[in-house]
C-alpha cells in the first residue's frame, strides 16, 4: 500500500534513517529531454538536507539502463544494501527514474518495502511511504507507474518504427560496425563501405575454416599473427600489435559471428524475428558460394551434435551447490562447472561433474595454470574441513544451543517489556484525552486551553505510538535473526554428524572457496565461532587451507 505526501505538509521523525539515493539515465534519453544524473542526485541530497532525521548512506546510479527491466547494476546493489540492512530509505527524484513497468514498480513500493522496514520517497510525486496520517491514495500511485510505463512502450514502438523505415531505405541502423567494415553518412543514410585493412582478415577467417580449421584454431592463428581482436581495433586503429601493447585473443564467438553473419555478403537485415533481409544492400566481402559453404559445414555439425547429446536431454542435471562461491585461486575468476555423461551398457545414464578455470584455455597473456577439481574430491575436501572445524573443536554443541536460547529469550523480554510499557504510557495518554474534554464540557478549561492540551497530548501519542513501531520493527528483525541462527546451527549439527552437502549447507557456512593447483583450496567460512552466538552469521570470517 502506498500514500502520497503534498509538498508543503512535513512530519518529523524521532527514530533516524540511513538513506540511499537513486538515480537512472533510461538508453532512450538525451541531455535536452531528461534530468542529468547529477541533478537527480544534488535534488535528493538537498531534500535530506531539508529532513533532519536522515543521513545519506551512499549513491546508486543505472547509467543507460532501461527502467523497464528490474535487472539493473546500480539497482541490485541497493537492492543488496538494503538485505543487509545498510540503508532502510530509498530516495528518488520521481517514479519514472525508479522504474517504467508499473506493475514491477507497485510491487516494490506497496509489498517489497514495507515488507523489510524500508520507507520510499519520490521527491516530485510527493510520495512517502511512512507519513501514512496524511492518507492513502494508491490509485494515484498506480495510474502514475502506469503512465510510465505506455510512455516508454510508445517511446520504443517510435524507435522501431524509425529503424524499421531506415532499414528499408538502406541505412545501417546498427551501433558499431561490423568488422571489416567501416559507416559514413550518404545521401541521409548511414551506409556500410568496406574498410581494406580488416575486410582481408575477414575473408582470411573464411578461408581457413573451409580449410578445415575449427574456431579454437582460427583464434590460436590469429594471435599467432599478433592481430588485435576487433574491441582493441576499434579503440585503436591497429590491425596488428604495436610495440610495447598487450596482445589479447580473439573469442571463439567472435569468429562464429563473423562466419555466420549474412551482412559480410552485402545483405541487411530487416527484421530479427522473421530474419527477411535486404539483398545487395552493400558491397560484399564475402560471395555468396563461400557464405552458403561455411552455412552447410555449421549445419552439418548441429545435427551431429544433436545425435551424440540426444540422450543427455533427458536426463536432469542436478543444481550446482557451489555456483558463486567456488573460484581460482590464481586468477579469481569463478570456475566453471563442467558435465560428463555417460550412457552404461544397462542404457542408464550417469553424470559427473567437475569444475575448472576459464582462464586455462586462453593463449595470451590472460592464461591461467591448467586446474580442476572434480565435484566428488570437493565434496570429500569440504566435510573434512567441515568436521575437522566442529567435530574436532572443544565446543560442545548441545551446551551451545542451551546457551543461546537462554541469551535470545533475555533479549525477546527486554523488547515485550519495553512494548508494554509504550502501550500503558498510550493507554494513559488517552484518559487523559477524555478527562481534558470533560474538564473542557464542565467549564474547568476554556476552549483555547484544551485545543493546546489537547494538541500537546495528541503529540506525545504520536510519539509514543512511533517508538512502539519502531520497538515492534526490531523485534521482528531480531526474529528473522534468530531464524537464521537455529538455521546456521542446525547446520552445525548436521555437518558435525557429516551428512550429505546440500546448497542450503554449503551457504550457510561457506563464504568463498579458492582452487589451486594439485587439487588444494583455500574454504573461507562465514562466520567466527567466538563471535556467532553474540554478532550473528556473517560479520565475520575464518580462513582454512587443505
Amino acid at each position: 500500500m502506498a500514500y502520497t505526501l503534498k509538498k508543503t505538509e512535513h512530519i518529523s521523525f524521532s527514530r533516524s534513517f540511513h538513506v540511499g539515493i537513486y538515480a537512472r539515465l533510461s538508453v532512450d534519453s538525451t541531455k535536452q529531454k531528461n534530468e542529468s544524473i547529477d541533478t537527480q542526485i544534488a535534488i535528493a541530497k538537498q531534500y535530506i538536507k531539508d529532513h533532519p532525521e536522515m543521513k545519506l548512506y551512499d549513491c546508486y546510479v543505472d547509467l543507460g539502463k532501461t527502467g523497464t527491466n528490474f535487472q539493473r547494476e546500480g539497482f541490485e546493489r541497493m537492492m543488496w544494501d538494503i538485505r543487509k540492512k545498510y540503508i532502510d530509505c530509498v530516495i528518488v527524484k520521481d517514479l519514472s527514474r525508479f522504474g517504467r513497468n508499473h506493475i514491477e514498480t507497485g510491487n516494490y513500493i506497496q509489498n517489497i518495502f514495507p515488507f523489510m522496514g524500508v520507507r520510499f520517497i519520490a521527491i516530485t510525486d510527493g510520495i512517502d511511504t511512512f507519513e501514512t496520517e496524511l492518507g492513502i491514495d494508491e490509485l494515484t500511485v498506480n495510474l502514475k507507474n502506469l503512465v510510465n510505463e505506455m510512455y516508454v512502450k510508445d517511446i520504443s514502438e517510435k524507435m522501431r518504427s524509425i529503424k524499421r523505415i531506415r532499414k528499408e531505405q538502406g541505412s545501417y541502423t546498427g551501433g558499431v560496425p561490423p568488422y571489416g567494415y567501416f559507416t559514413e553518412w550518404t545521401n541521409g543514410k548511414k551506409c556500410l563501405f568496406i574498410c581494406p585493412k580488416t575486410s582481408e582478415i575477414v575473408k582470411e577467417i573464411y578461408k581457413m575454416f573451409l580449410c578445415e580449421k575449427n574456431m579454437h584454431q582460427i583464434v590460436r592463428v590469429l594471435y599467432k599473427r599478433q592481430i588485435n581482436r576487433p574491441s582493441i581495433y576499434r579503440n585503436t586503429g591497429y590491425v596488428y600489435r604495436q610495440k610495447g601493447e598487450i596482445l589479447e585473443q580473439w573469442t571463439v564467438g567472435t569468429v562464429k559471428f563473423i562466419l555466420t553473419n549474412p551482412i559480410y555478403v552485402g545483405y541487411l537485415s530487416l527484421n530479427s524475428k522473421d530474419y527477411s533481409i535486404r539483398q545487395k544492400n552493400h558491397e560484399s566481402i564475402i560471395s555468396e558460394e563461400v557464405f552458403f559453404q561455411v552455412a552447410s559445414i555449421f549445419e552439418k555439425s548441429s545435427v551431429k551434435y544433436c545425435k551424440k547429446s540426444d540422450f543427455s536431454k533427458k536426463m536432469l542435471i542436478d543444481y550446482d551447490i557451489y555456483a558463486g562461491i567456488l573460484f581460482c585461486g590464481n586468477c579469481g575468476k569463478r570456475m566453471v562447472r563442467v558435465a560428463n555423461i555417460k550412457q552404461l551398457r544397462s542404457e542408464d545414464t550417469v553424470c559427473y561433474y567437475g569444475y575448472c578455470c576459464p582462464s586455462s584455455y586462453r593463449i595470451d597473456h590472460f592464461h591461467c595454470p591448467v586446474k580442476n577439481i572434480s565435484m566428488n574430491v570437493l565434496d570429500k575436501l569440504i566435510k573434512i574441513a567441515l568436521y575437522q572445524e566442529f567435530a574436532l573443536s572443544d565446543m560442545h554443541l548441545d551446551e551451545f544451543v542451551k546457551e543461546y536460547e537462554k541469551h535470545i529469550e533475555e533479549r525477546r523480554k527486554q523488547i515485550i517489556q519495553k512494548i508494554i510499557i509504550c502501550e500503558r504510557r498510550q493507554r494513559n495518554r488517552k484518559i487523559q484525552g477524555s478527562e481534558l474534554y470533560l474538564k473542557y464540557h464542565t467549564g474547568n478549561l476554556s476552549l483555547e486551553e484544551f485545543q493546546q492540551m489537547k494538541k500537546e497530548n495528541e503529540k506525545s501519542i504520536q510519539e509514543i505510538s512511533r517508538s512502539k513501531e519502531e520497538l515492534q520493527c526490531n523485534f521482528n528483525k531480531m526474529e528473522q535473526e534468530i531464524k537464521e541462527n537455529k538455521e546456521l546451527i542446525q547446520n552445525l549439527i548436521q555437518c558435525n554428524k557429516k551428512i550429505k552437502l546440500t546448497k542450503d549447507v554449503i551457504y550457510a557456512l561457506i563464504n568463498r572457496i579458492d582452487v589451486y593447483a594439485e587439487q588444494r583450496i583455500k574454504i573461507t567460512f562465514a562466520f567466527n565461532m567466538n563471535d556467532l552466538l553474540w554478532k550473528g552469521t556473517r560479520k565475520n570470517e575464518k580462513t582454512k587451507k587443505i
